[in-house]
């Protein structure tokens, strides 16, 4: 009917317009073309709608997309606290597992650098961020046979937090059961 066929076009108008910051590019005006490309790719997240399931994937490639442009242009030196947590509350992602690579890197190059937007103040976003982690495993969009590197580097970040005690209960204490038996098995 009239509604799928104009349900149809808007997703296809979201994945074009997600993909087209995606492309690579060098030189100032990429740099200015991709930074003013954030707010509207920050409109396709933040709809109400963007995460129903005929909307997931132009949703996750604007994550992505975001997430890039964060990395490639702007560098994660320059996010403020505001910038980073809002993208936090975008993840978990749930389908896309060839953009998770990208966007599950980028948290760990976030953590790994101690980024104090992202750990929050005391570690507080600690159990937040292993919760993102397990549940991009849990729900395979991280995948240990096609992401070896980035199930390694998962691995580096909780293994030492599971050896200590004092910080490891607090965590284990947030996490869903689903995670809880996931990391019993695999990391321990």
């Amino acid at each position: 009917g009239i509604n799928a066929e104009y349900g149809k076009q808007w997703y296809q108008r979201r994945v074009r317009g997600s993909l087209a910051s995606r492309f690579p590019g060098t030189g100032s005006s990429y740099a200015e073309f991709c930074r003013n490309c954030i707010p509207r790719l920050v409109n396709v997240i933040n709809d109400p709608d963007s995460r129903e399931v005929e909307n997931m994937s132009a949703t996750e490639n604007c994550i992505s997309a975001v997430t890039k442009i964060f990395k490639h242009i702007i560098g994660m030196e320059n996010l403020d606290e505001t910038t980073i947590l809002t993208w936090l509350s975008w993840l978990p992602i749930r389908e896309d597992d060839e953009e998770s690579l990208y966007i599950y890197g980028f948290l760990l190059d976030l953590v790994e650098s101690n980024n104090i937007y992202a750990l929050g103040e005391n570690n507080k976003n600690l159990a937040d961020i292993i919760k993102i982690l397990t549940e991009g495993i849990v729900n395979t969009t991280i995948k240990s046979d096609q992401h070896p590197e980035l199930m390694a580097r998962i691995e580096a970040f909780i293994l030492p937090l599971q050896k200590n005690e004092a910080v490891w209960q607090p965590i284990w204490e947030k996490l869903p059961d689903n995670h809880k038996v996931l990391l019993s098995g695999q990391y321990q």
